[in-house]
């Protein structure tokens, strides 16, 4: 995994919080996870935070902040949206919890159930994106034209 371009604590969090949503900066913070692009915090019973860890995912999170609302009937989006600050360089963004759990550690109680929500979900995600939604120029590569996938 790289390196984290920024120092992480949940003090971090509280202080970002505090200065830009301070009516969500007395619920707990707890780290839940920390990736290859961003930092994850539970905020309170309701909230996750995503941080940014690296510069190249900070362009992602605008990416993210900017055309999920172009998805909000079929997706969830942030709630909140950070700013950078002298302490931390990046936007990042206070989304909410989904209750679950991780699909790849358990089976699910329904697999027919799991399945058609699964199904109900990428149904929503596929659909031909706006011709003026970014790039994502670190992930994925363009189909070939013409020809099928190997």
């Amino acid at each position: 995994m790289p390196d984290a371009e920024v120092l992480f604590s949940v003090e971090l969090v509280r202080s970002l919080l505090g200065e830009q949503h301070p009516d969500l900066a007395d619920l707990p913070v707890e780290v839940l996870a920390n990736g290859w692009d961003n930092l994850v915090c539970r905020l309170g019973e309701e909230f996750l935070v995503r941080l940014p860890r690296r510069a190249m995912a900070a362009e992602l999170v605008v990416h993210e902040q900017l055309w999920l609302p172009e998805l909000s009937g079929r997706l969830p989006v942030p709630v909140r949206v950070g700013q950078p600050t002298a302490q931390y360089p990046w936007s990042w963004s206070v989304v909410p919890f989904l209750p679950g759990r991780i699909a790849a550690r358990s089976e699910p109680d329904d697999p027919w159930s799991a399945a058609t929500a699964l199904g109900r979900f990428l149904g929503a995600l596929h659909a031909p994106a706006s011709p003026e939604a970014p790039v994502n120029t670190f992930r994925g590569i363009p189909p070939r034209q013409g020809g099928s996938c190997r």
